[in-house]
């Protein structure tokens, strides 16, 4: 017996809309932000700081985030959209505050960690772990044993992906390299031209179409071997256009077929995934937008590394 959807409050099917489409777009900012695996990838498969990565997709991230806020609130403007009529109350902020210490302290842990030095990336992956065990069960006690088996038969699912993908990458991208495709096809869009901007926007089109369809890992594993000498030859610093990549690359989540928070947001809102696509095209043209002022101006990327001493 199919269980009976849950009843939705009253102007539900009115406001789901825009929230559905506004969800969808929300998480793209925070893919070049750490501590996503993406950035993890990329630094590996560059063969560059994975820390200096991290610190790299901050001002990116923030871009990205303000060119939503302002498609947003155009949007709002045409739609007659309103904010809550619930007012802000500080002490409700300080209270959840509160509540939610500990959780609160988890990116703080972890983060600090990577940037004093106090472990690396991939071992401040199992400080959070533990972290977030001993915090589930000992302070908050919300999680039990049979929640851990899971989320590791999960994770292991997950993982067991991963490596397939990048062992695949990783035979595919010697190949190439064997051949010489990487270069093959760096002189080729060389010889089109030699206008860094025209350089851009042709990679900036080429990763767009490929995040529609291909998810961004199994993307960065494939097309970094073949699209870094491209870099190299126009003198693009690797961390600059790293950031662009995956900035790029993170517009998939919302575009289809591919558009993975399209089919989340559908499914919490219940809004078809045609609507959504149509309703959040705007803000896939700001997160472009976004994309294409990182890369023009690479000191956005560049610069806060550069002033903490990367």
């Amino acid at each position: 017996m199919r269980p009976r959807s849950p009843q939705r409050p009253a102007g539900w099917a009115s406001s789901s809309r825009p929230l559905s489409r506004w969800s969808s777009s929300a998480s793209r900012p925070w893919a070049c932000c750490p501590p996503p695996e993406a950035v993890e990838a990329h630094g590996t498969f560059q063969s560059v700081s994975i820390s200096k990565m991290f610190i790299a997709g901050f001002l990116p991230g923030v871009v990205m985030a303000g060119g939503l806020l302002i498609m947003n609130y155009i949007r709002c403007r045409i739609n007659g959209f309103h904010g809550s009529d619930h007012p802000f109350s500080l002490r409700e902020v300080m209270c959840a505050s509160y509540r939610g210490f500990w959780a609160l302290l988890a990116p703080l842990v972890i983060l600090g960690g990577i940037y004093t030095g106090m472990f690396t990336p991939t071992e401040a992956a199992i400080v959070a772990i533990f972290y977030t065990l001993f915090v589930g069960a000992v302070i908050y006690r919300e999680l039990d044993l049979r929640m851990v088996v899971t989320a590791l038969e999960t994770t292991t699912w997950l993982a067991g992906r991963v490596l397939l993908v990048l062992f695949a990458a990783t035979v595919f991208g010697r190949i190439l390299v064997e051949n010489n495709v990487p270069g093959m096809i760096a002189g080729g869009i060389l010889s089109l031209t030699d206008n860094l901007y025209l350089i851009w926007a042709m990679v900036i089109g080429l990763l767009l179409i490929v995040g529609m369809f291909m998810e961004t890992l199994a993307a960065i594993m494939i097309l970094v071997p073949v699209m870094l000498p491209v870099a190299y030859m126009m003198g693009i610093d690797p961390i600059h256009f790293g950031v662009v990549m995956i900035c790029t690359l993170s517009v998939g989540f919302q575009t289809p077929p591919l558009g993975e928070n399209l089919f989340i947001a559908s499914g919490i809102s219940g809004v078809t995934i045609e609507r959504i696509s149509l309703r959040a095209l705007p803000f896939a043209v700001a997160s472009v937008c976004a994309v294409f002022l990182i890369a023009v101006f690479p000191e956005i990327a560049l610069w806060l590394p550069r002033a903490l001493g990367y």
